[in-house]
C-alpha cells in the first residue's frame, strides 16, 4: 500500500479504535452500512488505509479505502496510486476520502477505475444517524424477485431513486440495484418500500 512504512491497527489488537480521527470512524461506519467487514487499518504519513471485504453469493468482493489525514486537492496522479493499490490487492472498488477538491482529470480517471471520490466535508456520512431518516438497505436478487412476484410487476416498473440521492450515495448503490426503505409507524408498524436505483441522466 505504498512505499512508506505503516503502523497497523487491528480490530482484535491493542489499539483503541475510539482514539482514531472522526473521518476514519465515519468511513468505517459507511463501509459497515455497505456490508463490508474491516479488520485492519494501516496508518501512513499522510493517510489511513483500509482493506474491507464482503461476501456476495460465492464471491468475496474486496475494496481499497484511503482516508487522508488532511484535506487536499486531489489530482489524477493520486487516483492512479490508489488504482495501483487496488490492482495489487485484487480489489474491484476503491474509495478515496478527504479531498478538498478533485480535478476534472482525477474525476474522469476515477470513474474509469471504479474509485469513489468523497470530499472531506461530505455531510451524508451522518445521514442515517438522524432519527427522521429511515433505514435504507441494498437488497439481494432473491428479495427483488419476491417483491416483483408479489406485485406482479417487472423491475423497471419499481419506483425510482437517483444514484445521486444522498442515501444511495452513502450505500454506494449502483444503477440497477434495488434499495429497501424501512419506515416505522405507531399505527401500521414496520412498512417496506422498494426503489430502483437509476442514473441521474435517466
Amino acid at each position: 500500500m505504498g512505499s512508506n512504512s505503516a503502523d497497523l491497527y487491528s480490530s482484535s489488537g491493542a489499539c483503541d479504535m475510539a482514539d482514531l480521527p472522526a473521518s476514519v470512524i465515519k468511513t468505517r461506519a459507511l463501509l459497515t452500512l455497505r456490508g463490508y467487514k474491516v479488520d485492519e487499518l494501516f496508518e501512513y504519513e499522510d493517510r489511513y488505509v483500509m482493506l474491507p471485504a464482503k461476501q456476495i453469493a460465492e464471491e468475496v468482493v474486496k475494496s481499497v479505502v484511503w482516508v487522508f489525514k488532511e484535506a487536499k486537492v486531489v489530482g489524477v496522479a493520486v487516483v492512479k496510486d490508489i488504482a495501483r493499490d487496488m490492482e495489487e490487492a485484487q480489489a474491484k472498488e476503491g474509495v478515496l476520502v478527504g479531498g478538498s477538491r478533485f480535478t476534472p482529470a482525477a474525476r474522469k480517471f476515477a470513474r474509469a477505475s471504479k474509485v469513489e471520490l468523497v470530499e472531506g466535508t461530505y455531510s451524508s456520512f451522518d445521514l442515517f444517524q438522524h432519527e427522521l431518516v429511515p433505514k435504507h438497505t441494498i437488497v439481494n436478487d432473491e428479495e427483488i424477485q419476491m417483491v416483483l412476484q408479489h406485485f406482479s410487476i417487472k423491475k423497471p416498473q419499481l419506483p425510482r431513486i437517483l444514484r445521486d440521492d444522498p442515501a444511495a450515495k452513502v450505500l454506494g448503490a449502483k444503477a440497477g440495484q434495488v434499495i429497501r426503505i424501512e419506515r416505522e409507524s405507531p399505527t401500521a408498524g414496520k412498512t417496506y418500500y422498494y426503489r430502483l436505483v437509476v442514473d441521474s441522466s435517466r
